[in-house]
């Protein structure tokens, strides 16, 4: 290997060898030898700049996609198992009763308000509607109850089935991402309802116009974001606080944006204008979570996988932070190389040519041993796939400044080299097929580890052999796969429709 090419910074270098690879047989394989140190997460054999050989994989199980209509079916079915718990619109986290974390037989207010949000993405008016119903008159039972916990009641964990009585027990409280994220859910709804025609559930329940449910359960949640989204309180892992937390401020922008738009709709214009000046002041803050490196979480916790979360669920549409932004491409960067090393699983998995990569929660997490999560894993497969959405949907290529990591993730992900110089010339066709690629390689690593099961989607995968760890059929596991898959067909989609030739391609194939 030319020695300029192995000049490479550390937080780039990829893994070339297998465990116990000497130097030899480093440079056998056309790989860089740098020694790093005893006991270093640093690789000491790498790929140079110069690498051009592809890595063998083994062939998609599924053609055209990671799942199968039958597999989506499957999972589907065990998701809807876990809403409306006893037909009083509760959404269990998980039936496990026995976790390192203890029972998860609760209604979080975000897992809730995600996994209903998915729903209507995922399925139909029909099918959903009984759903959402049920969920809107939990969400105006809780919202109602007296706080035995000396807090606002919208900013509570979690409550308790059926009934939804607010636990009481010991938790991380306040919890400031709840209101937004169960406004986001209700406006999706409430928007469709008018589209319907159905404008009288919406006074009647999320928009009354009155003191009835104080205002009813759209604005009472926007209102509490109004007057507190400077609020200490609780990180997306309930285990930190802080003020300023990307996720939290993230979804809250993009709930008082759709509330904004919603309260003109419904001739409210105080509140319009008072949710957008919220939004705006909430949007001046995003930037100083870019560090010149990455987007970071928090300044007591930087490198975490609730940014990419964050980037997914609270997406305003505005292009600020787009999945094809190059300061969001570098953070995918930053925790593949953070996430790749904190698990052997990964790097054992690339070695058995599984492609894909597992992500965890964040830097030197240790619950339940601290294992890759289904959920963050399959967030980072959604925002591949809306990053494919957007380059062939809005025919662009990549910010040059941006393929020195789209180089290296590609390399990571999918065991591909791509030059700088042959990527400056690829059309957004081509790398919107690469990126699509991307999103396919940590969905085929999902399933490779959970098809035994018959894909019974657990919390985490252990870190050392991929088994399932802690919580099983974890509903916001369900959710996020769903979510990200549905996000694939519509980057297919989406080519079709610019491309209609490619329809016989199986990599387009709609699922």
């Amino acid at each position: 290997v030319a020695q300029n090419a192995c000049g490479i910074n550390n937080s780039s270098k990829i893994d070339c060898g297998n465990n116990g690879i000497d130097q030899s047989g480093c440079n056998a394989k056309g790989c860089c030898w740098v020694p790093a140190g005893q006991g270093s997460s640093i690789p000491w054999c790498f790929y140079g700049t110069n690498f051009t050989t592809n890595l063998p994989l083994p062939p998609p199980s599924i053609p055209g996609a990671p799942f199968s209509s039958s597999d989506l079916h499957t999972m589907y079915g065990y998701f809807l198992d876990n809403l409306d718990i006893q037909g009083l619109g509760g959404v269990v986290a998980s039936p496990d009763n026995s976790t390192p974390g203890g029972s998860y037989y609760y209604h979080w207010e975000r897992d809730g308000a995600l996994s209903m949000n998915a729903l209507q993405l995922i399925t139909s008016f029909s099918e959903y509607n009984s759903y959402m119903q049920s969920y809107v008159s939990w969400v105006l039972n809780v919202q109602n109850e007296p706080d035995p916990n000396g807090i606002d009641v919208r900013v509570e964990p979690k409550y308790n089935l059926p009934n939804g009585d607010v636990y009481s027990g010991s938790w991380c409280r306040p919890q400031t991402d709840g209101p937004g994220l169960r406004a986001l859910t209700l406006l999706n709804y409430a928007n469709t309802l008018l589209q319907q025609g159905d404008s009288q559930y919406i006074t009647s329940y999320l928009w009354t116009g009155s003191n009835t449910y104080n205002g009813g359960a759209i604005k009472y949640d926007l209102d509490w974001i109004v007057s507190n989204w400077q609020q200490n309180g609780c990180d997306l892992w309930e285990e930190i606080q802080s003020n300023d937390f990307f996720w939290n401020r993230f979804t809250m922008k993009a709930s008082l944006f759709v509330g904004y738009q919603f309260a003109a709709k419904m001739g409210d214009t105080n509140s319009a204008q008072a949710y957008l000046q919220t939004a705006q002041a909430i949007n001046a803050t995003l930037i100083n979570h870019w560090n010149g490196e990455f987007i970071f979480e928090s300044t007591n916790r930087e490198e975490d996988a609730a940014v990419i979360l964050g980037l997914n669920n609270g997406y305003s549409d505005d292009g600020f932070f787009s999945p094809t932004d190059p300061r969001v491409v570098a953070t995918i960067n930053t925790l593949n190389n953070l996430f790749y090393f904190a698990y052997p699983i990964n790097t054992k998995d690339s070695e058995n040519a599984v492609p894909g990569i597992l992500y965890g929660r964040y830097q030197g997490d240790t619950y339940a041993g601290g294992n890759p999560w289904v959920l963050t894993s399959a967030s980072l497969a959604q925002l591949f796939y809306r990053g494919a959405t957007g380059f062939v949907g809005q025919n662009e290529v990549p910010a040059e400044e941006s393929l020195a990591h789209w180089q290296q993730i590609f390399l990571r992900v999918i065991h591909e080299h791509h030059s700088i110089r042959k990527m400056k010339k690829y059309t957004p066709l081509q790398f919107a097929r690469l990126v699509t690629s991307a999103g396919d390689a940590v969905l085929d690593r999902i399933r490779y580890h959970t098809q035994s099961s018959g894909f019974h989607q657990p919390e985490q995968l252990d870190k050392n052999t991929g088994a399932e760890a802690s919580a099983t059929d974890l509903t916001w596991s369900y959710a996020t796969i769903l979510k990200a898959m549905w996000h694939r067909n519509n980057a297919a989609s989406t080519t079709l429709d610019r491309f209609p030739h490619l329809a016989k391609d199986p990599f387009y194939t709609l699922v």
